[in-house]
């Protein structure tokens, strides 16, 4: 069958960056692309090549209801032409219970996932760092405590900073940087009481190690790498820990090598991001930090750099082989929008001289104030709003920003589809509802249901 006829797609999670890139991609090339989401006035649902739209329940909260809503949807939508090519891609979460019931929509749609076996293989962050140093990957040291009184027992055992980590979860929820021993047993607590964690599930412990985040993308077929791109990311949020504000695409061969010899031998079929860390010093490996088993935050950059995994991907489910893409490039960089403002305000705010002198300012003018002079105290205090305020250092930084953002491919503006830009109310409205804004809240990524929200309903 030709993949040049026009087909369908269902694409889930349309509040995400990645889902507008799916959905321009195939719509810009004549594919229907119908956009679905737990909540309704997403960026790809505003985009023109939305033909249609749905929501459906949160597959977290509600699995079952979230499948039979969608079957249901996917029969409702499917094409009345038999020979119209019909394909189901999920983006984020939704793609591990689609993987796990993928019977239950094949007799009516192509599901090009790999199985949930594969999945559960590396997905875990817990089962991949076993599994790689059962295997000789280059991965941080990690423990994988069973109990609290394990991890104060081996906390020695990783040097600071470590990190503390979910085994299942995305986006940077349940992942902290500690620096301290009290802070890495603090928070592998809050973690295990927060999510009502048994002992199998516990967080696991990593060690910090030093360089860049580099994602390396890759499509396989039932094995067999068919294409495979790198990107860094300049800039993070959360710093340190988030996901990817800048990127640029780079040459990578090293970590390719390594996402073909591990996704390889498990006859991987379909689309997955590996993340490592890396110093850029060619005599040392990069260390393997996580992989991501469906599409990816930063997929706008390997559509604008030449590697169209959408279409890449979509031709694959359809007829059955593809071909590695020829005409890529490596001077591209891309931005997430709204989400790099709140990095830049995070960046200014720690380049301004910090919280710590005014607060050490404040308390010497109070003691200058009570028992010694009062112009000293003044001084003291003029001295500390003055090193917080910083306006010097901040323009400094805000300049240097606007360098990193410079000739950047916005992932949500497009000329040619400028209506997704409506999409940023939901960011908006998130705020106004929570009076915050984090990537747990934008992405609805919380790892295993929390303790306190079961209790909650069970009440």
């Amino acid at each position: 069958m030709s993949s040049e006829k026009a087909g369908r797609v269902i694409v889930t999670y349309a509040r995400g960056w990645q889902s507008l890139a799916v959905t321009r991609s195939l719509g810009r090339r004549g594919v229907e692309v119908i956009t679905a989401d737990e909540v309704a006035m997403t960026p790809a649902s505003f985009s023109k090549y939305s033909t249609a739209s749905f929501t459906y329940p949160d597959c977290s909260k509600n699995p079952d209801e979230f499948l039979d809503k969608l079957e249901s949807e996917i029969i409702r939508h499917k094409p009345d032409d038999l020979d119209t090519p019909y394909v189901l891609m999920p983006i984020h979460k939704e793609t591990y219970l689609i993987a796990k019931h993928r019977e239950r929509f094949e007799a009516h749609i192509r599901v090009p996932v790999p199985s949930i076996e594969q999945i559960e293989e590396v997905h875990n962050k817990g089962t991949l760092a076993a599994y790689a140093q059962d295997n000789g990957l280059c991965a941080p040291p990690t423990i994988f405590p069973a109990s609290i009184e394990e991890l104060e027992s081996r906390a020695d055992e990783i040097s600071l900073p470590a990190f503390v980590k979910l085994r299942e979860s995305a986006a940077g929820v349940g992942i902290a940087k500690v620096d301290t021993r009290e802070k890495l047993i603090s928070y592998f607590k809050s973690l295990v009481d927060d999510y009502g964690l048994a002992p199998e599930d516990y967080p696991i412990v990593q060690q910090g190690v030093p360089g860049d985040d580099y994602c390396v993308t890759t499509l396989f077929d039932r094995g067999k790498l068919i294409a495979c791109m790198t990107y860094r990311n300049i800039r993070q949020f959360p710093a340190d820990k988030g996901a990817g504000v800048v990127r640029e695409t780079v040459k990578a061969e090293k970590m390719e090598s390594v996402c073909e010899a591990l996704l390889g031998p498990k006859g991987w079929h379909g689309v997955a991001e590996i993340d490592f860390r890396w110093t850029g010093d060619l005599d040392e490996d990069p260390w393997l930090i996580e992989v991501n088993p469906r599409f990816w935050g930063g997929l706008t950059q390997a559509v604008e750099s030449g590697w169209d995994y959408p279409w890449l991907l979509y031709r694959l489910a359809v007829d059955g082989e593809v071909d590695s893409p020829e005409d890529v490039s490596y001077d591209v960089k891309t931005e997430a929008p709204l989400v790099g403002l709140l990095a830049t305000l995070q960046e200014i705010s720690k380049s301004s001289t910090h919280s710590d002198n005014l607060k050490e300012a404040w308390k010497g003018a109070r003691e200058e104030f009570n028992e010694g002079s009062k112009r000293e105290g003044l001084r003291q205090l003029f001295g500390g709003l003055k090193d917080f305020v910083d306006v010097k250092g901040r323009s400094e930084t805000v300049q240097e920003l606007f360098k990193v953002h410079k000739n950047t491919v916005n992932d949500l503006f497009s000329s040619d589809d400028p209506r997704p830009m409506l999409g940023a109310l939901y960011p908006l409205v998130v705020f106004l509802k929570h009076g915050k804004i984090n990537m747990e809240l934008l992405t609805s990524e919380s790892g295993p249901p929390k303790a306190a929200e079961e209790s909650d309903e069970d009440s």
